[in-house]
């Protein structure tokens, strides 16, 4: 599960080195959601943006137990309890867990208005390049790392 979520918090935080190049294209808010079934997991990424600064950024992961290789919503409670409090405590990210009859489902926000990127860095899976992203998240550059990772946009 660990190995899991690096991966799964690699992809949104990854998204976070990328330095905005451009000015802003307009101040219309827009929203882009993209999605990709990996190893049973189901991920959906959406993104707000005004002009090509990111915003906010919404995921959502469905992980069936089985491949989190547990049996039970009991047993995968257990596994996760810990990952849910260490998001939580940093100011602008917000983490909850729904847990089902087959699957849990992980809702994540990034309010990247606010949030505190230096102890977002520190947690659990999360790599950056050191890149500079105090002037924001480029929503174009974002959009084709995701296509680059197999993503495909949700109409």
């Amino acid at each position: 599960m660990k190995k899991m979520k690096k991966g799964l918090l690699s992809v949104i935080v990854i998204i976070g080195v990328f330095v905005l190049t451009a000015c802003s294209m307009s101040a219309k808010e827009q929203k882009v959601s993209y999605e990709k079934e990996e190893k049973g997991v189901k991920i959906v990424l959406t993104y707000y943006a005004k002009g090509d600064k990111v915003t906010k950024q919404t995921s959502e992961y469905i992980i069936p137990y089985s491949a989190m290789g547990v049996k039970s919503a009991e047993e995968a409670k257990e596994r996760l309890k810990d990952v849910l409090k260490s998001y939580n405590d940093i100011k602008g990210v917000k983490d909850e867990l729904t847990y089902g009859e087959d699957a849990v489902t992980e809702k994540v926000e990034i309010d990247y208005t606010v949030v505190d990127m230096k102890k977002a860095k520190e947690l659990v899976g999360v790599s950056t390049d050191g890149g500079d992203i105090s002037k924001g998240i480029s929503l174009k550059n974002s959009i084709k790392l995701l296509e680059d990772q197999g993503y495909k946009e949700k109409k």
